[in-house]
């Protein structure tokens, strides 16, 4: 009956372990976008986690994540003023852009690229 309660006891601490170490690797990661910045954390662990994106700007604007090359790894649709989402993302070691890349054209015809206009940040993913 002991060794029964105290295979039961590592079990559960087994567990308990393994469940931290997995909220280690799945790390929440706030991003903020508005006219024309983006707010993120300059550095990030590597491994899967996950994204909340929220954009407390005045116009839709969306959140490419690129690596070093130019390679897309995620990417949001658009996101509205006022509005939240979350993107799911597994980044290897390396360094990362954040980056708006809507282009789009004002009142008067001016084409407004909103990556060039500032809303680019990078990203340091370590192991």
């Amino acid at each position: 009956m002991r060794s029964r309660l105290a295979v039961v006891a590592l079990s559960g601490l087994l567990a308990l372990l393994l469940t931290a170490c997995d909220v280690s690797t799945n790390a929440s990661v706030d991003v903020q976008l508005a006219e024309f910045s983006v707010t993120a954390p300059r550095t990030l662990p590597a491994g899967s986690g996950r994204i909340e994106i929220d954009n407390v700007g005045e116009f839709t604007h969306t959140l490419v994540v690129t690596d070093a090359n130019g390679e897309v790894a995620a990417a949001t649709g658009l996101i509205p003023s006022g509005e939240t989402t979350y993107l799911d993302i597994d980044l290897e070691p390396g360094t990362y852009s954040f980056t708006c890349r809507i282009v789009a054209q004002d009142g008067e015809g001016n084409l407004i690229d909103h990556y060039e206009a500032g809303m680019n940040a990078a990203v340091e993913v370590a192991g």
